[in-house]
């Protein structure tokens, strides 16, 4: 990695949990030197790339934790992509893991017969099987989701993203991302492993 503009700071909670996990909380490099200095954070780890001025000389910081805790709302927004993240990119009806653009939502009660747009009624599809469903029920077609729609938390939202790290991940950061993995007894000295996640 070279270059300021690709030295982004992991983000960590003050339990030293990532912020977020999908999309990775992630700071640029200003933003948090501008944190340090505001004593905001604590440095975790530094990159070996420095930033100077004539007053003074700095590592960069590559994973910062809050120094105050962010308590995550219970109740996450209901948007398109959490719904898509709350079903882990999967469509409910075939299975089939897709990148979000071959992704839609479906009513599993669909509108015209009354079903409402909520987190207990709509779940991730994929464009064929939404379009085979078209307006019927799940039984009237045989088509059930895998899994019954709900509401979910935020720290089920939290470990669904943890799931799907980014393509890139600094060295420095992985020790923060994994740490709450189990490992199994031949693996413990071996580094961890992304998992391999949707294309986006």
């Amino acid at each position: 990695m070279t270059g300021l503009d690709h030295a982004p700071a992991l983000v960590l909670n003050a339990d030293f949990r990532p912020l977020s996990y999908f999309p990775l909380s992630l700071w640029s490099w200003q933003d948090a030197v501008k944190a340090v200095f505001l004593d905001r954070v604590n440095i975790v780890s530094q990159y070996d790339t420095v930033v100077r001025s004539p007053s003074f000389e700095m590592q960069l910081p590559s994973v910062i934790a809050l120094k105050d805790y962010v308590h995550l709302s219970r109740r996450p927004a209901f948007t398109r992509f959490n719904v898509f993240l709350r079903d882990r990119f999967t469509c409910q009806y075939c299975a089939g893991r897709l990148p979000t653009h071959e992704l839609t939502f479906d009513h599993v009660v669909p509108r015209s017969r009354g079903g409402r747009t909520s987190w207990e009624n709509v779940v991730t599809a994929c464009g064929v099987c939404n379009l085979r469903k078209s307006n019927r029920l799940p039984r009237e077609i045989g088509m059930i989701p895998i899994a019954a729609p709900r509401q979910p938390t935020a720290y089920d939202l939290l470990d669904h993203g943890r799931r799907f790290p980014p393509n890139y991940l600094h060295e420095s950061w992985r020790d923060y991302l994994y740490w709450d993995i189990e490992l199994d007894q031949d693996d413990a000295d071996d580094p961890p492993r992304a998992a391999a996640g949707p294309a986006f």
